[in-house]
């Protein structure tokens, strides 16, 4: 459990009460991305090592996809190696853990046995409740994992919320959700500093003020100083000023915050940016802000020397490393620092969106689907404006036939944009929202292929919803893929807040949908 975030280990403990206590059914809200996995495996974890010598323990994990048991399965096995685990209801002769679909549980229903605790993932989509019956055994232990608090109205309705953490805490508190960034942070740039010198690391430094908290990415020691580092990864070899001043603008919050904290004089900054800056720019921050910037040529500096530190930045870089110089950083001074006036405290941009997607209710009562559709306008434009060359609302087609909610021409500035005219031959992007209180059915997959047409050089569309695409929807969406080349994309509220507060934060909101674009292309068969 030490490498669980805060409100991942208080979880954990939240579950291991739970087992301990006289109910029998409850439930953790959780919204995705926030690791509920980890939260899972080290939950079983602690609750067989603290029982299992006492008693003979059995535990499934129940979930919707087959390639989800295997996920849960690995993080289980990396929590402790010595995990006997079956993945069918037919496997479990020896087991002590079982993680299998609903489906297998109704299958082979006959075969089923006492389990002591039963965790149900994403239990808000439990269609078939008389699953419930079919695993309920005198003394069994149920425990639903969903999403939302308000999405829950089957079994699980009436069951007691153990523990509950959302996006909009997660933001609060200052936790990404950019794995590859933790990646980069933990298996480099970590063994980077200690390579170099640095002592006393520690990962994810958590500081508080009266109003909220935040969370460096590393607090360590470089001699008599307290260096603290904040990373930001893009998929550009090259970014725009804008995207760089904006993570600056972070770093001077957290110097506002630790002012606050009386511990702003004791902290010098570096801000890790792999992608080439001037260095004539790196030194205008530097004079203005007293914030070092290490950009990819200072880590090629850094580490050059040592082929497995250079080895390992290649990996966690998307672009080649051949052609580029290395630089040597700027050395780390106390100086002096700039005065910052104080400004009067705003919520946040994200917390604003947070807030206005939250009162918008799903549905058209009261004109909520076209309060969404504003929301959803304004988010996007927010995003990426400088990214769109025109911009145009309800716009129709000349035979009048189809009407868009958005539709605009790309620049192709960033990767991502760049990488839709390059491959998909697409000059326009368009934008449909979906105020559904349910997940988004396949027929309207195939009327928004409607509105695509290669002679137009208009072949993708995004889909914004409440929740996302269902089942079918994701297959039909597939299949305008394969055999028309048309793309179309799933967007949810959870989708628009990540990307508000990545660029809130400095990072490049079109990296998460290239992040998307690519899970969906490795997924695709022939």
């Amino acid at each position: 459990m030490k490498t669980l975030r805060s409100y991942q280990r208080e979880a954990v403990e939240r579950i291991y009460k739970f087992f301990n206590s006289d109910l029998n059914k409850a439930k953790i809200c959780m919204s995705t991305g926030l690791g509920k996995t980890a939260i899972i495996a080290s939950a079983i974890d602690k609750i067989l090592e603290k029982h299992d010598k006492e008693q003979k323990i059995l535990i499934a994990v129940l979930t919707s996809q087959r390639a989800i048991c295997e996920q849960i399965k690995n993080v289980l096995v990396e929590t402790n190696p010595h995990f006997n685990i079956a993945l069918y209801i037919k496997e479990m002769i020896g087991a002590k853990i079982l993680i299998t679909t609903y489906q297998d549980v109704r299958k082979n229903q006959l075969e089923i046995k006492n389990f002591d605790l039963i965790i149900c993932d994403e239990a808000q989509f439990i269609k078939n409740e008389n699953i419930f019956d079919l695993l309920s055994k005198k003394g069994t232990k149920f425990l639903g994992v969903v999403g939302e608090i308000d999405e829950i109205n089957r079994w699980f309705g009436d069951a007691t919320c153990i523990f509950s953490y959302l996006l909009s805490d997660a933001i609060r508190d200052g936790y990404v959700w950019n794995d590859n960034e933790k990646k980069f942070v933990e298996n480099f740039l970590v063994p980077l500093l200690k390579y170099q010198g640095y002592t006393n690391i520690v990962k994810e430094r958590r500081i508080f003020n009266k109003n909220r908290s935040i969370t460096l990415d590393i607090v360590a020691n470089k001699g008599n100083e307290i260096i603290a580092f904040e990373v930001k990864m893009y998929r550009n070899l090259y970014n725009s000023k804008s995207v760089l001043d904006n993570a600056v603008e972070q770093v001077l919050l957290y110097k506002h915050y630790l002012t606050q904290s009386n511990e702003r004089e004791k902290v010098l900054f570096i801000l890790v940016v792999p992608y080439e800056i001037d260095e004539k720019i790196q030194n205008e921050i530097y004079e203005q802000s007293n914030v070092i910037v290490w950009s990819i040529n200072n880590l090629i500096y850094l580490c050059e020397e040592e082929k497995k530190l250079l080895d390992l930045l290649a990996s966690y870089i998307p672009y080649s490393l051949l052609n580029l110089e290395s630089r040597k950083p700027q050395e780390i001074e106390r100086k002096k620092e700039p005065i910052i006036i104080k400004k009067e405290e705003h919520p946040s941009i994200t917390e604003k969106y947070l807030r206005k997607l939250k009162k918008c209710k799903a549905g058209k009562k009261n004109g909520a689907a076209i309060d969404y559709e504003k929301i959803c306008t304004e988010i996007i434009y927010y995003l990426f404006k400088t990214e769109f060359f025109k911009f145009s609302e309800q716009h129709h087609t000349d035979d009048e036939m189809f009407r868009m909610d958005l539709i605009c021409s790309l620049k192709g500035t960033t990767e991502f944009w760049n990488f839709l005219i390059t491959f998909y031959n697409t000059k326009f992007v368009v934008f449909e929202y979906k105020n559904y209180s349910k997940p988004i059915s396949q027929n309207l997959i195939y009327i928004t292929e409607k509105y695509l047409f290669s002679a137009a050089l208009r072949n993708v569309a995004f889909i914004v919803s409440r929740k996302g695409f269902d089942k079918n929807a994701k297959k039909a969406a597939l299949g305008c893929l394969k055999e028309n080349g048309k793309l179309i994309i799933s967007l949810n509220d959870e989708d628009l807040i990540k990307m508000v507060s990545m660029k809130e934060n400095g990072e490049e909101p079109s990296d998460y949908l290239l992040d998307i674009i690519e899970d969906i292309l490795m997924s695709v068969s022939k």
